[in-house]
């Protein structure tokens, strides 16, 4: 907990974790670290997650940054606001090699509705596999 700049403690990750979507159980990943503004998620690759040619399926990769990516503007929202994913980018810059993948978004930039995000992705071997940006819509709850 840090400091929001109101003098009071803040939980920087209770509202991305009060959040958790049942796919994160069903995937296996899990918010793993984060603060103001960012947020890490961690994927456990099981067989079950691969394609026909043994590499993690693009679409769970995809799955996993949003995510981390949302995560991150969740800690700066307040209880009475929602987020939703308005656009994606992302590119594989290599084959995930081990059986983790991490995923730390953050917030680049905000405006009143429109929020914009990055993403970084790494193996278990901290190489930068991924890289992304993200666009989301802030709205009242």
């Amino acid at each position: 907990m840090t400091s929001d700049g109101s003098g009071e403690e803040r939980d920087w990750l209770a509202m991305p974790r009060s959040l958790v979507a049942p796919v994160y159980d069903i995937l296996g990943f899990s918010i793993t670290d984060g603060g103001e503004g960012w947020v890490e998620c961690t994927l456990i690759v099981r067989d079950e997650l691969l394609t026909a040619d043994g590499a993690l399926h693009g679409g769970v990769w995809l799955l996993v940054a949003d995510s981390a990516q949302g995560g991150a503007v969740r800690t700066l929202l307040t209880a009475e606001e929602r987020t939703a994913t308005v656009q994606s980018d992302f590119r594989w810059l290599r084959r995930l090699e081990g059986d983790l993948l991490r995923c730390v978004g953050r917030v680049t930039r905000r405006t009143r509705q429109v929020w914009h995000t990055s993403v970084e992705c790494f193996d278990a071997a901290d190489a930068h596999v991924g890289t992304g940006t993200g666009t989301f819509v802030v709205v009242p709850r």
